[in-house]
Order: C-alpha cells, then sequence, then structure tokens
C-alpha cells in the first residue's frame, strides 16, 4: 500500500533491561487518520512483530551495577542482525524493571539508550508502573476484557513478582513483591556468587547460614522456593502477611476486597517458562525450583482457575511503543505568561484518576489523584505530569470550581516547585476549567487544559508548540503498546 497523508508507517523497538535478562523486538505500526475525527488523530491500525530479539542475561559489572558497555555490545549486535540502523527507528520504549531498577546507575542507562533517538519513551519501571506493563503486555488485560471476567496476573521475573488485579479489562490494584528467580545466583559447583538483599532474607528466614562462596543443595533450594512461594501466593489471595511476606513487600498490599471473589491467575516473566512447562533449562538460580513449586501449589490447590496468557518473559516487551499524532480541540487554555520557549514538552508521564462525577468533592479529587500517583510510583512535585481525565465534570461553575480546587489540593509540590500544571481531557472543556482554576484558587504556575486527547495510563506524551490562534495543540502519544 502507498503512504498517504492517511497512513503512516513508522518504525518502533523496544527494549527492556531486566533483573535478570534482557531483550528487544522491532515491529513496523500502520498509522491511519481516522476519518470520522473532529482532531486530526492517528490511530494504531496494524502492528506487525519484524524481528524478536534473543534474550540474553542482564550484565552486571563487579560492583553489581549494570554494564553499560555490553550491554550496548548486545544491543547493537540485534539491531544488526534484524537489518536495522538506529538512525530508522522512529520511535521505541526504553525500560528497566525490577532489580534492574534500582541499580545506581540505572537511570543513567536510560538517558544514554534513550538519547540514540530523540523519540524514545525511556522509563525506569517501579513496581506498581511494572505491574501495569506486565498485565498489558502479557495479554492478561485483553483476556479480562474479552471475558469480561478478573483476572489476577503475576509477573515472575529474576527479582520481582508484579502483581495486578484486572477487572473486566481495568487494572484496580497493584503490587510487588521480592519473589524473583535471581535472587540467588550459582555457579556450576552450586556456589552462591550473587546475592540480593531479599535473597539473603530467604536465607535467614529458612535458617540456612549460608553466603557468598557456600554450597546450596537442591533441597535447600527447594525449600527457599516453597517459603518464597508461600510469601507470593499470601499476596495474591489478599491474605494477612507473614512477617517474612512483609519483609520482602515493595509496595502496599493488594486490597483484600480487590482479591476476593471469583478470578483467574495467570503468570508471565522469566519464571513463567517454567511455570507452563514450556521451558526446563537450568539457568544456575533459582528459577526452575520456583516455577515448580508455583505450578505445584496452583494444582494442588486451585487447578480450575488459572490460565495461560500469551506472552511470558516477553511480556515488559512485546510491542514496546506506540506512536500517535493528536491534535487538541480548539476549547483550551495556555495561561497567558506561558513562553514559546517552554515547548515542546516531552516525555511526559500519564497519570489518570479514576473519577466518578457524582462523588464530587475537593477531598475526593485530591485523594484519587494521589491515588492515581501512587500507581505508578510517581512523587508528586519530583517531576512534570499531566493528569489525564475521562469526562470528570460538567460545565457548571460551582463544579468546575470544585474539581479546580481539589487539582490543586493534591498538588502541594508541584505548586511551591512552580512546575506546569498540565491537565488533559478526552471531553471539550479544557478552556473552562483552565479559566475556572486560575480564576478561582490564584495559582501562579503554568496552566495548561487540553481538550479532546484520548490517553491512558502508562501512556508518555509530547506536547509542540500551538497553532491555529494559540488555541490548538499538536500531540505526540508514546504509549506501551498492549494489544
Amino acid at each position: 500500500m502507498t503512504p498517504t497523508d492517511a497512513e503512516k508507517r513508522i518504525s518502533s523497538v523496544g527494549i527492556d533491561v531486566g533483573t535478570s535478562t534482557s531483550h528487544l523486538i522491532f515491529s513496523e505500526l500502520v498509522l491511519r487518520k481516522d476519518p470520522n475525527s473532529r482532531t486530526e488523530k492517528y490511530h494504531v491500525a496494524e502492528r506487525n512483530i519484524q524481528y524478536r530479539g534473543n534474550i540474553f542475561f542482564t550484565p552486571l559489572t563487579e560492583k553489581n551495577e549494570i554494564n553499560l558497555e555490553e550491554l550496548t555490545q548486545f544491543l547493537l549486535k540485534e539491531y544488526q542482525k534484524a537489518g536495522k540502523n538506529t538512525s530508522e527507528i522512529d520511535t521505541g520504549a526504553v525500560i528497566i524493571t525490577g532489580e534492574s531498577a534500582k541499580k545506581e546507575n540505572a537511570e543513567k542507562i536510560i538517558e544514554i539508550l534513550a538519547r540514540e533517538t530523540g523519540k524514545f519513551v525511556a522509563a525506569s519501571a517501579g513496581p506498581n508502573f511494572e505491574a501495569i506493563i506486565s498485565a498489558y503486555g502479557s495479554g492478561a488485560v485483553k483476556y479480562s476484557k474479552e471475558q469480561s471476567c478478573k483476572v489476577i496476573h503475576t509477573d515472575v521475573g529474576g527479582g520481582t513478582s508484579n502483581i495486578a488485579v484486572i477487572q473486566n479489562g481495568e487494572i484496580h490494584a497493584t503490587a510487588c513483591i521480592n519473589v524473583g528467580g535471581r535472587l540467588i545466583v550459582f555457579n556450576d559447583k552450586e556456589e552462591i556468587i550473587r546475592l540480593e538483599p531479599a535473597g539473603k532474607i530467604a536465607l535467614d528466614h529458612c535458617k540456612l547460614d549460608l553466603g557468598l562462596g557456600d554450597t546450596v543443595t537442591l533441597s535447600q533450594k527447594s525449600h527457599i522456593a516453597y517459603e518464597l512461594t508461600s510469601a507470593l501466593f499470601e499476596v495474591i489471595r489478599g491474605q494477612k502477611l507473614s512477617l517474612f511476606a512483609k519483609k520482602l513487600m515493595m509496595t502496599s498490599v493488594i486490597p483484600i476486597e480487590s482479591a476476593k471473589g471469583i478470578s483467574y491467575w495467570s503468570f508471565s516473566g522469566g519464571v513463567a517458562e517454567y511455570i507452563y512447562k514450556n521451558n526446563i533449562q537450568y539457568f544456575n538460580d533459582l528459577g526452575l525450583q520456583l516455577g515448580q513449586e508455583i505450578r505445584s501449589r496452583i494444582e494442588k490447590e486451585c487447578s480450575n482457575i488459572w490460565i495461560e496468557v500469551p506472552e511470558k518473559i516477553r511480556a515488559t516487551v512485546i510491542g514496546a511503543s506506540e506512536y500517535t499524532l493528536q491534535v487538541s480541540g480548539s476549547t483550551t487554555f495556555m495561561s497567558p505568561d506561558t513562553k514559546e520557549s517552554s515547548f515542546p514538552i516531552r516525555n511526559l508521564p500519564i497519570v489518570t484518576p479514576l473519577i466518578q462525577r457524582e462523588m464530587l468533592s475537593e477531598e475526593y479529587i485530591a485523594s484519587q489523584i494521589s491515588a492515581a500517583l501512587q500507581r505508578l510510583d510517581l512523587l508528586e512535585g519530583n517531576e512534570p505530569i499531566a493528569l489525564a481525565f475521562h469526562d470528570p465534570v460538567r460545565t457548571v461553575y460551582e463544579k468546575l470550581t470544585t474539581f479546580s480546587k481539589g487539582v490543586v489540593k493534591a498538588l502541594p509540590k508541584t505548586i511551591s516547585n512552580n512546575r506546569p500544571i498540565i491537565l488533559i481531557f478526552d471531553t471539550d472543556i479544557g478552556n473552562s476549567v483552565g479559566n475556572v482554576l486560575q480564576r478561582e484558587t490564584g495559582v501562579k504556575n503554568d496552566i495548561l487544559s487540553i481538550d479532546e486527547i484520548f490517553l491512558k495510563e502508562g501512556d508518555f506524551i509530547d506536547i509542540g508548540q500551538p497553532i491555529v490562534n494559540n488555541r490548538v495543540f499538536p500531540v505526540v502519544v508514546k504509549s506501551l503498546i498492549f494489544e
């Protein structure tokens, strides 16, 4: 098909640097303009995976940091195998997950890898965000939506297990616990050569006086895997946590009400390859024993409620980035004093508070914004963000005032740090909210309130300089492609 203004074909790459393994994937995305849209909006009509990269162990230095030089060489070789050049890539995502995200040089790695192209999304995925990524990438969210059911999805990787509770295709809760296959790593003599802090906690809990250089028996590995699985199941089931599980938790627990009721269980991550018996190879770690123990526990206790999702080890990277251009509606608001040099605004993470209009109050709006920030492991005021809302308020002045004051109540550090307040709506209320927010709250920060842009949690956006009488904004949406 010959590309026209109504269709664009772009190249995308996704790179996942995980606790134990790293890999990438190349895709061609076909973007088509929506003929029925009132705005200049593209959507991804097709996604064709062109190359699934080899999976390799994430290289580490003697200081247990990510070895940038080795990692770069691995990735460049993958580019060559795929017949790709960095200049040919239009968009992509670099995601650092699990224990790798805790390494001291993790942010530097992101910056350097993303620098290859200015169109990359780059994120160090915190535990809650990683749960969202893996739930979508595995296919669990799609299954939940298509079957109109609840799915509790767990991505069991090298260092962490990230859990998402999905109801009818929407993620309602997330959690993360330090249960993974490479908390302890061995050499060919079964001597410990790497021991993560959570691995040491597990050894102590199992009353095993072992450390670097000590030999671990198969029986001891099985014991460790049994205890790690028990802790993981406490979290998935929403049970009261043991002291051991509490020590391993990286986030808040799943609310009991979220875990209750009939639900399906699904798994992704490297350990899932063992859970579903797709792999039996031993990689000198706990992965094999942990996967076998999880499967054994499921078969004994809940064999009728687990499902197999399409993607396991590649869940966080499959179809890693989507590139869309949207143009806002004309009823937007920008503070009169906003400087032209403020644009473009790049790589804003999208935070999506879940708002029910009938519950409108300042306290409610503030609490929902705070909960949305926590889901993505973002600290309010530390970095610029964009709050995206789905039809949150009607254009009644009193209600707009309540909504605006609730937004300000949730953003004290954003305001004190003089960061811009950026609001995105999928309805045509951007101008109304922006005007009321400036008039009724008295904040001096730059305010940008854009309407008729459709976003979801996990998206990142670039906002370009306004066009058409300074009222219409071009927005590039770079989101993790999941379906």
